[in-house]
């Protein structure tokens, strides 16, 4: 009797777990006055992109929930889904996030996020995959782990990372990492560029300025076509 009754609760798990609800939503901020996008994101892949001809912020929020059927997680998504695009003073702000509610499945929230070209980027991510590119403003990120990739960016670059593969390449101003571990590798950049780095393989090829390696804890370390001084 008792194998039966845990053969009946291991189906009801399995197709439970089999459960996967996607919601899209939409969200749209005039750019006038706006001088910075602030992110604020949790679990999912972010994807901004600049756009010479836009004159608005547009989101597409793409919020999937596994493990509920499609009533339970609508009924979820209601409840638990923080999601903002709002104006404060010369910042736009987007916000992102579950609330710290139970939850047994998986929850993710994807955002595709097109912006005016000369906007300044501001990031603090929690985890999942990163694109900023076409920028002509500066880039800041905070990012918790996931593969995160910046390029074509006239601005500075800032980036502090907990782990994941960080891609720069094609910067006008500076760059500046400090990562705990993953592969670095950093391309064309007409400014300086300062590496502060845990673990993780470091490649830096065309630097106009200079390139100051502050810490390599372990991890190869190639440093190529550089017009100033290396310091190590």
């Amino acid at each position: 009797m008792r194998s039966k009754i845990l053969f009946v609760v291991l189906i009801v798990l399995c197709v439970t777990a089999a459960f996967s609800f996607e919601k899209v939503k939409e969200l749209s901020l005039s750019a006038n006055g706006i001088e910075k996008l602030k992110i604020d994101c949790g679990a999912g892949f972010l994807k901004v992109t600049g756009n010479d001809s836009s004159r608005t912020i547009q989101v597409k929020a793409e919020i999937m929930v596994k493990g509920k059927n499609e009533e339970d997680a609508e009924e979820y998504i209601r409840k638990n889904v923080v999601l903002t695009l709002e104006k404060k003073g010369s910042n736009a702000v987007l916000v992102s996030q579950f609330k710290n509610s139970i939850f047994t499945g998986s929850r993710v929230i994807d955002l595709t996020v097109e912006v005016p070209k000369n906007i300044n980027i501001d990031v603090d991510d929690g985890s999942g995959f990163m694109t900023i590119q076409n920028i002509s403003g500066g880039i800041y990120v905070d990012d918790g782990s996931g593969d995160l990739t910046v390029e074509e960016i006239q601005g500075d670059v800032t980036i502090d990372d907990g782990s994941g593969r960080i891609d720069v390449n094609n910067v006008k101003g500076n760059v500046s990492v400090d990562d705990s571990s993953g592969t670095i590798d950093v391309q064309d950049v007409t400014g300086n560029v300062v590496v502060d780095d845990g673990s993780g393989s470091i490649r830096i090829e065309g630097v106009g300025g200079d390139v100051h390696i502050k810490d390599d804890g372990s991890g190869s370390l190639r440093i190529r076509d550089v017009k100033g001084k290396v310091i190590k």
